[in-house]
């Protein structure tokens, strides 16, 4: 696990990938005081750490804010102690589709938020887009207007290569929305949810300019394409290309 503090109060431990893997995963902690609020909890043995870590600080985790309700954001939540839950209101649609039903009632009072909602904590003031393509139940937190969790609308490795989106073609649209959405935001310091934070708002545009393409590229064919031809406006070199072939499952 590596700590890394992105700004006062606010730290990303990061987690290497599963072997055969390249992407790794995150879990941010925003401090206030003696307590912390997470965002996405990645695997039960990461969040262990995490707790582990801020407890030896004097540091209890009260509030947790899911980006989305996919397993590898969520799983962690039984290792801590009953924190405070916010998340999109389309949350339980995830939860059916990739958690075991004798795990769901770790979500109970879920707090749902709306593109209306602020959360304060501390000096941070959180506000949320909801958005859709990778997953029906998509979040970008954005906190301070400063930093912008993205969820898993645009991801990396842990050493920065680009990862291929990971979507269906029914919703490469609502992808390429999401992301087009994302551009707003480019002057922010972007904190993804696998990778490392993006910042500069040439270096983001790019990262979402060839993102769009592929999805672009799915959306406009009639038919089922191939990885390569999909990928052929690109300027970068995905990894995790085999996730294409999920895409017209």
């Amino acid at each position: 696990m590596k700590k890394i503090k992105i700004t006062e109060g606010l730290y990303q431990f990061q987690f290497p990938p599963f072997e055969n893997q390249h992407f790794g995963f995150n879990i941010y902690a925003l401090i206030n005081g003696q307590e912390a609020l997470l965002i996405d909890t990645a695997f039960e043995q990461h969040a262990k750490q995490v707790r582990e870590n801020l407890k030896k600080e004097g540091i209890e985790i009260t509030k947790v804010v899911f980006s989305h309700f996919h397993p590898d954001h969520i799983s962690g939540l039984p290792e801590l102690n009953s924190p405070i839950l916010y998340g999109n209101g389309l949350y339980k649609a995830s939860l059916n589709k990739y958690t075991p039903i004798e795990k769901h009632h770790f979500f109970d009072g879920m707090n749902t938020l709306t593109e209306r909602s602020q959360l304060t904590f501390g000096s941070f003031n959180l506000t949320f887009k909801l958005v859709q393509g990778h997953v029906i139940c998509g979040m970008f937190t954005i906190i301070n207007n400063q930093f912008v969790h993205v969820a898993d609308d645009l991801m990396t490795s842990n050493e920065g290569a680009p990862l291929l989106p990971s979507v269906h073609v029914d919703n490469a649209k609502k992808h390429f929305d999401s992301l087009e959405l994302l551009k707003r935001y480019a002057s922010c310091t972007l904190l993804l949810s696998h990778g490392n934070a993006l910042s500069g708002e040439s270096e983001i545009l790019s990262a979402i300019s060839d993102r769009q393409s592929y999805l672009e590229a799915i959306t406009n064919s009639s038919q089922p394409i191939s990885i390569d031809a999909a990928l052929q406006d690109t300027r970068c070199d995905f990894l995790h290309k085999e996730w294409h072939k999920y895409v017209y499952l």
